[in-house]
């Protein structure tokens, strides 16, 4: 839901500026765009070394498991290709999801999917049966191949609505509240009332620095669909208790990344940063 600004003066309070990230903010997130690109070269340069281990095999031990497990080339072949490219794009997806990281995670898991419904396609008229360890093994081949186009494919989806999601989000300060608002589907609306923010964190790297952008972290509640507590107090499982400015929780690293919870990848965030604390400054301490 986007409120017009006659709607926030009278909830809110009058607006003092209204922002959104920018390009140069995004860089980022346009970078991990391209995950399924790497994790293809990733694979394509471990097949190799996979086969140089199997090779390396003794030839009496290989021989003499050929005579118990016919099929055994096939099996072996299998778990090369489970290896590279399947865990490898597993694992990411699983390692996007723990960094909360969706440009990592939904590359990687759209590129292995995508992959895996064309290469069914593909050895579903081959005549071999389901269960069998030569119709994996294809199966598997195909995959491997098919993550090359589709990872590129893919690539270019995840950075254009990388891109739409940017030009969907305002960071609007009021009187009274912070309020960020974005999505692709569906409009989000996250409110951060001034009087319940403990400090204001800025998050900014060296090409930060270089390009003057930055993420500017309110340390209060955010209001929304649901409860987030951005603020500085510890919580079980945080190893650090927060004593500066800076941004040195769990919680906070989280939230740094997320432009729902906070001013993320914005121009000048130095004044940004500025012009909240003058705001908050003026706004009375309401009580609970």
């Amino acid at each position: 839901m986007v409120r017009t600004e006659r709607e926030m003066v009278g909830v809110y309070g009058p607006v003092m500026f209204t922002s959104q990230p920018a390009v140069r903010g995004f860089i980022y997130k346009y970078l991990l765009g391209l995950t399924p690109i790497f994790l293809t070269g990733l694979s394509l340069l471990a097949l190799p070394v996979l086969h140089d281990i199997v090779r390396s095999f003794p030839p009496s031990l290989v021989n003499s498991l050929h005579t118990v497990v016919p099929n055994l080339p096939d099996l072996i072949e299998i778990c090369v290709l489970i290896l590279a490219p399947v865990a490898i794009f597993l694992f990411f997806i699983w390692l996007g999801d723990i960094l909360r990281r969706p440009e990592i995670w939904v590359g990687s898991g759209l590129t292995l999917l995508l992959s895996i419904a064309g290469a069914m396609v593909m050895v579903h008229g081959t005549g071999q049966p389901i269960l069998s360890s030569r119709y994996l093994l294809i199966l598997l081949q195909w995959v491997s191949y098919l993550v090359q186009p589709f990872s590129i494919i893919v690539a270019g989806i995840v950075i254009a609505g990388t891109e739409a999601f940017r030009r969907s989000l305002c960071y609007t300060l009021t009187r009274d509240v912070i309020i960020i608002t974005g999505g692709i589907w569906s409009q989000i609306e996250n409110v951060i009332p001034l009087h319940q923010i403990e400090r204001i964190g800025l998050v900014q790297g060296q090409l930060g620095h270089l390009l003057n952008f930055g993420t500017v972290v309110p340390a209060g509640k955010v209001f929304g669909l649901s409860e987030t507590d951005m603020t500085g107090h510890h919580e079980q499982g945080d190893m650090l208790h927060p004593d500066t400015d800076q941004v040195t929780t769990v919680r906070w690293q989280k939230g740094s990344h997320d432009p729902l919870l906070c001013l993320y990848g914005v121009s000048d965030p130095h004044d940004v940063k500025a012009r909240i604390e003058r705001t908050m400054q003026k706004t009375p301490v309401k009580d609970e």
